[in-house]
């Protein structure tokens, strides 16, 4: 699959997807709904991937 961050471009992003001719896509970060929505839209495998341990404002 290909794994994605939805912290680009909208147009790089989707873009990106279709030129790769990848048949699934994983989406972190970002709309991963939205993300996802396009993609299955147009006949891919397409999820929202979350990552376990991973806190986006971690104080660390």
């Amino acid at each position: 699959p290909l794994v994605i961050s939805d912290h680009a471009d909208w147009n790089e992003l989707t873009s990106t997807i279709s030129a790769t001719g990848a048949e699934t896509v994983w989406v972190t970060h970002g709309r991963e709904d939205a993300l996802v929505h396009w993609c299955r839209q147009r006949g891919l495998d397409a999820e929202p991937l979350y990552l376990q341990g991973r806190e986006e404002d971690s104080s660390e």
